[in-house]
């Protein structure tokens, strides 16, 4: 499955290397393909606004306070399948949205022709690589509208090692977002280990 990534950053370039690693074709949008950035030889780079071109799954790894006006710049996005994995955080980890809406539902409404899935926003990046605690596989939900995109998703989701959970469609990205938050405070603000995440049973 060729997969695109929109955003050069740590969380982007984490996710090329593993679904590299996973057999994925990959490109990374960039804003300008003449700035000076560190390339790495497994990955192609496009400008921004193509990386639906070639690209069946679309990752979002973008400051969620930036999702707006990029979602705006980007060229084709109809039939395809994005993960939004931001969350809509702004100055001393405050949420910007929350209970009437979120990321996810802007991203669709955005996108109104394309197939959004919020997911991979309640965790950092130190368990996206390692998704599992003492041998056990992580639980990682996801919300969607599109049954085929979400199905995809979560063969994904598994590829990595996740336990993926389907909880409905976009409108739970509402409470996705917010869970987000408890991982945040714990490591990000009061310095826990990462070696924590939800493991759902059922």
């Amino acid at each position: 499955m060729n997969i695109g990534i929109v955003g050069n950053g740590v969380v982007g370039n984490t996710l090329a290397d593993i679904f590299h690693k996973l057999g994925h074709p990959i490109e990374i949008g960039v804003r300008n393909l003449k700035e000076e950035f560190e390339k790495k030889s497994h990955i192609e780079y496009v400008q921004m606004e193509d990386i639906t071109k070639d690209n069946e799954v679309i990752i979002l790894a973008i400051p969620g306070d930036k999702l707006e006006s990029v979602l705006l710049k980007i060229k084709n996005p109809e039939g395809k399948i994005f993960i939004d994995l931001t969350n809509p955080i702004g100055p001393d980890y405050m949420l910007l949205r929350g209970r009437y809406t979120s990321n996810g539902e802007l991203a669709q409404e955005i996108l109104k022709d394309s197939h959004i899935v919020k997911t991979l926003n309640t965790l950092g990046i130190e368990k996206i690589k390692h998704p599992s605690i003492r041998e056990e596989k992580l639980t990682m939900l996801l919300a969607g509208n599109n049954k085929n995109a979400n199905k995809k998703v979560e063969e994904l989701l598994s590829e990595m090692g996740f336990d993926p959970m389907l909880v409905g469609d976009i409108h739970f990205s509402r409470y996705l977002e917010p869970l987000a938050m408890i991982w945040i405070e714990m490591v990000r603000k009061q310095g826990k280990s990462p070696e924590n995440g939800l493991v759902w049973k059922r």
